[in-house]
């Protein structure tokens, strides 16, 4: 039997925002107040699920980013030569970057907070503190994608956050473009939009699907319903959900085409940015099992 509608309507809701929000401040304040930080040109906002509105109840960690916003990483590839030249006579090189930065916040947070460096982001899990919820913090410096340079005032460019995982290796993101694209998204289909999301998530997590939350992180969830045509979503709820699950697998021949809902990069493929069209197939049987076997 399918999934009873009332378990759908369950799966739907949001997680209550009130000890994120906490949370949120919490940490804020204290980078705000950090003195290694106090001379620097730094953005705090927050990001993932509990900024796009799509966290789920035992899933609500809260996510932020601290952006160091000058100095700042750059990609002048599209600029004619004498826009290159005018940019870096505008912007100078220093020796302060990302790995200082980081650095800087790492040293910052643990005056305050028990922190652990993770593989992307550093967690602070120590419920005897202020905060109420876990808490992942990025530090990232602020890269821009240039499109044109006629004046400091005129420049063009496409803002992105970069970072180095543990390896090493060079991750940009786009949160803010994630985030304006997710509004415009749930507001194109009356707000089903997110409430599929919820439920896709309750759902990959409930027993009798059988994922581990690792093959199919929330992040590139959403992303892959992103992809799925407004008109889809456009149904009650439980007909909403189904309807998107079958679109999915009818079309899963064709993910290597899917844009993260940032609309600037692809969802599938190699790298520690990206998801597997296997993970993905593997998680959409489960969930056709799942609604096909509901007890």
């Amino acid at each position: 039997m399918p999934i009873p509608d009332r378990q759908i309507s369950e799966w739907s809701g949001q997680a209550d925002s009130t000890l994120p929000g906490w949370t949120h401040a919490v940490l804020h304040d204290a980078l705000d107040d950090a003195k290694l930080l106090e001379d620097l040109d730094v953005e705090i906002f927050v990001q993932g699920s509990y900024a796009n509105g799509t966290n789920v109840r035992k899933d609500s960690d809260v996510d932020l980013v601290i952006q160091l916003k000058l100095p700042l990483e750059e990609d002048v590839a599209r600029l004619k030569s004498d826009e290159v030249m005018l940019f870096y006579q505008h912007y100078v090189h220093t020796d302060y970057g990302w790995e200082e930065f980081r650095e800087d916040v790492l040293k910052s947070l643990r005056e305050k907070f028990f922190v652990r460096e993770g593989n992307k982001c550093i967690d602070i899990t120590d419920m005897d503190s202020l905060l109420r919820v876990p808490a992942d913090i990025l530090p990232a410096i602020e890269f821009r994608r240039y499109l044109a340079f006629p004046s400091l005032a005129g420049e063009v460019y496409e803002e992105v956050v970069f970072f180095r995982d543990a390896a090493g290796h060079v991750i940009v993101n786009f949160p803010k473009q994630h985030l304006a694209n997710g509004k415009a998204k749930d507001r194109a289909t009356g707000g089903r939009y997110k409430q599929v999301i919820r439920v896709f998530k309750n759902a990959r997590r409930h027993e009798t699907a059988g994922i581990e939350k690792e093959a199919a992180p929330s992040y590139f969830l959403e992303c892959l319903l992103y992809n799925v045509p407004n008109a889809t979503f456009r149904a009650p709820l439980s007909d909403a959900y189904r309807n998107c699950l079958t679109w999915l697998t009818a079309h899963r021949d064709k993910f290597d085409g899917f844009q993260c809902q940032n609309e600037l990069v692809k969802l599938f493929g190699g790298g520690p940015d990206r998801w597997s069209t296997a993970a993905a197939k593997g998680l959409l049987r489960a969930l056709s099992d799942q609604w096909d076997t509901w007890q």
